[in-house]
């Protein structure tokens, strides 16, 4: 038997989304291996390497399952049988109570194509406004932080390959060693600030290479941002020219609410986007030597 295809797509798992090819073995199973892409630049952490071990746990269900009742026992039905109960019973939902009687929700691990043709079914075929993802809790709150402070809801405002070039990195709360491992190759010249109450595989790698590692008590997060705040304006290291275009969060500088109320972009339209909020681009990275599998 000969080997099938191979496809080169993206891990699914994380925002960092390093790249793979999924190749087909004489039986058909596939297996993942990296791709060169500037975020992971050859390498993948365990996440990667073992994503596609999942089509093949003996528990995965391939067959739809259906009940009578919620006394029943699930018992195993055809495609058409399972696809027509699903129809008939969102029909009848949506003529008992109105169209947004249904939601919709989706996956931050869903690419985009099929969180666009997602958004379009619940929109267009169900009628229904009542759509939602796993992370509206999680990232709501950087999701406001980042408009406010560069005008974009999520992700960094430069491209990661940019870290490299800072002379210092400092992370609050994040660890990239155990979350997403490719991420690493990128902060090993800079020196690492890390903020975490535990000595985190970061926070290690940061002392390891000359960093610090700052462990506040948990709930005094807040005191220290506010302290290295101060400490930044009474020495004088405030970039004003910077920081000058941009209007306060709630008004612009004629004391007016901003284009779109007080939650809008913290950044005039008529400012100009700082250099390091330029949409993100992709550059080349050397090579990195592949982990072994697991």
């Amino acid at each position: 038997m000969t080997p099938g295809p191979s496809t080169t797509t993206h891990c699914p798992y994380c925002a960092l989304q390093c790249a793979m090819r999924l190749d087909t073995g004489p039986d058909g199973r596939l297996t993942a291996r990296p791709a060169p892409f500037p975020t992971n630049r050859g390498g993948l952490c365990r996440k990667g390497w073992t994503s596609t071990d999942v089509l093949t746990v003996p528990d995965r269900l391939t067959r739809p399952l259906m009940r009578e009742d919620r006394e029943a026992e699930l018992t195993e039905v055809g495609w058409d049988t399972a696809l027509d109960f699903v129809a008939a019973r969102l029909n009848a939902l949506r003529a008992e109570s109105g169209p947004d009687t249904v939601a919709v929700f989706g996956s931050g691990g869903l690419t985009n194509e099929k969180s666009y043709t997602l958004g379009k079914f619940a929109r267009l075929a169900l009628g229904t406004a009542q759509i939602d993802y796993n992370g509206r809790f999680c990232m709501s709150s950087a999701a406001a932080g980042g408009n406010r402070a560069f005008g974009l809801d999520r992700g960094m405002p430069f491209p990661l390959t940019d870290v490299a070039d800072a002379q210092v990195v400092l992370l609050a709360g994040a660890n990239p060693a155990e979350t997403m491992p490719p991420m690493m190759g990128h902060l090993s010249a800079p020196t690492l600030i890390v903020i975490d109450p535990r000595r985190s595989g970061t926070a290690r790698a940061a002392l390891d290479d000359g960093g610090v590692h700052l462990a506040p008590r948990p709930g005094t997060d807040l005191a220290l941002a506010l302290g290295l705040l101060h400490a930044v304006h009474v020495q004088g290291w405030t970039d004003t020219d910077y920081l000058a275009p941009a209007p306060t969060a709630s008004t612009t500088p004629g004391g007016t609410p901003p284009p779109g109320g007080p939650n809008a972009p913290n950044r005039s339209p008529e400012s100009p986007r700082p250099d390091s909020a330029r949409p993100p681009t992709c550059s080349a990275g050397p090579p990195a030597t592949a982990p072994p599998t697991s």
